[in-house]
């Protein structure tokens, strides 16, 4: 078919529909993941470099893409109609997974459950209850004195000197939170056993104290991981703007180094791919727990990258530098969902759950 100047590939209805069933299994094998982490409200055990090498891999991916179906793609301008988006599924097929793995480097961020945040907002809570509510007394049979204790460290004595302090002023203070399988109950009320105690106070006591109830449920991250998970997320944005002004330069100005941006592009998501799952890997067998990886989306994954392969290999103008990251992630992503497998057995005989808690104290506890 020509449009002008321009002249389109005969049309291939098979490689539409099997692009377009690709896409919509890309949405949803992600699906199953972000489920689980805004489920689960946590995303520990996800790795902060796998998703910034994952978002990097796949914008590089889909740019390259771009790039190399340009002449083709400027084409369907000319001639607007459906069976023209069949020359746009190579590129609607890596955006998407470009997107869905954004989406999921986001839900990272905003359900990583940071000690601090939780506390801060249970803190706000308690004080818009008390200050409605006349003041009481604490009850004393979830209150006892600080043990003396003379073996310890500088900073645990001044902890005790605290104990001492509101000990000797309030007449009570705080059961120290160090929750077993037996007690978790009842920490899970103490923490408002001390109205009579100065909000300021109360702070200090929670700082050192006790427990979140992230915390009793083994979801609390790292506050440093958080951190550098941020700084990763800017460099990325930033990463990601430079690659997409850098292709626009060369699509509309410099065409003879076309072809070499995109053999760039490819090379470069298919090293940031063959990088992406070693800290992932890393991580979940440091821990040796699943944690909120989602096993679901791996199984969907692992075989669907066959397909994933060959439907984009149908695509005009993509060449190996597009097929390269996905034939790389398929291998390591199965040697990831192997592990998981493994660890998930070793979880059941062990009676913990995915974050590690003992299945009957997280029971107690909820």
């Amino acid at each position: 078919m020509s449009t002008g100047m321009c002249e389109l590939p005969p049309h291939d209805g098979m490689a539409w529909v099997l692009s377009s069933v690709v896409s919509v299994g890309i949405i949803a094998s992600y699906v199953p993941q972000i489920v689980r982490i805004v489920s689960a409200r946590s995303s520990v055990g996800l790795s902060p470099w796998f998703l910034f090498l994952g978002t990097l891999s796949s914008w590089a991916t889909m740019l390259n893409v771009l790039v190399l179906q340009w002449p083709v793609l400027s084409c369907t301008f000319r001639h607007l109609s459906l069976l023209a988006m069949e020359y746009w599924m190579g590129v609607i097929q890596t955006g998407v997974q470009q997107l869905m793995f954004t989406i999921l480097f986001a839900c990272f961020l905003l359900y990583y459950p940071l000690e601090m945040h939780a506390r801060r907002r249970r803190r706000s809570r308690r004080q818009r209850k008390l200050s409605r509510a006349p003041v009481q007394e604490a009850d004393v049979s979830l209150l006892r004195p600080p043990p003396m204790q003379h073996d310890s460290s500088d900073s645990d004595s001044d902890v005790e000197s605290f104990h001492h302090h509101i000990h000797k002023s309030y007449g009570a203070v705080a059961e120290p939170a160090n929750p077993t399988q037996g007690n978790l109950a009842s920490h899970a009320h103490s923490h408002d056993a001390y109205h009579n105690i100065p909000a300021h106070m109360r702070d200090i006591l929670e700082r050192h104290l006790l427990p979140s109830e992230e915390a009793i449920h083994g979801r609390i991250g790292a506050v440093h991981e958080y951190v550098v998970a941020r700084r990763l997320a800017w460099t990325a944005a930033c990463l990601i703007l430079a690659a997409l002004g850098t292709s626009m330069i060369f699509l509309t100005g410099h065409a003879p180094y076309v072809h070499t941006w995109a053999n760039v592009l490819g090379v470069t998501a298919s090293v940031l791919t063959m990088c992406q799952y070693v800290p992932q890997i890393v991580h979940t067998a440091r821990a040796r727990l699943v944690r909120s990886m989602s096993i679901t989306m791996m199984c969907i994954q692992v075989p669907g990258a066959a397909l994933f392969v060959y439907a984009l290999a149908q695509q005009v103008g993509v060449d190996w530098s597009s097929l390269m990251p996905f034939l790389v992630a398929a291998t390591l992503q199965g040697i990831l969902l192997i592990l998981c497998i493994v660890f998930k057995i070793q979880q059941h005989r062990a009676g913990i759950d995915d974050y590690g808690q003992h299945i009957g104290a997280a029971a107690l506890s909820a």
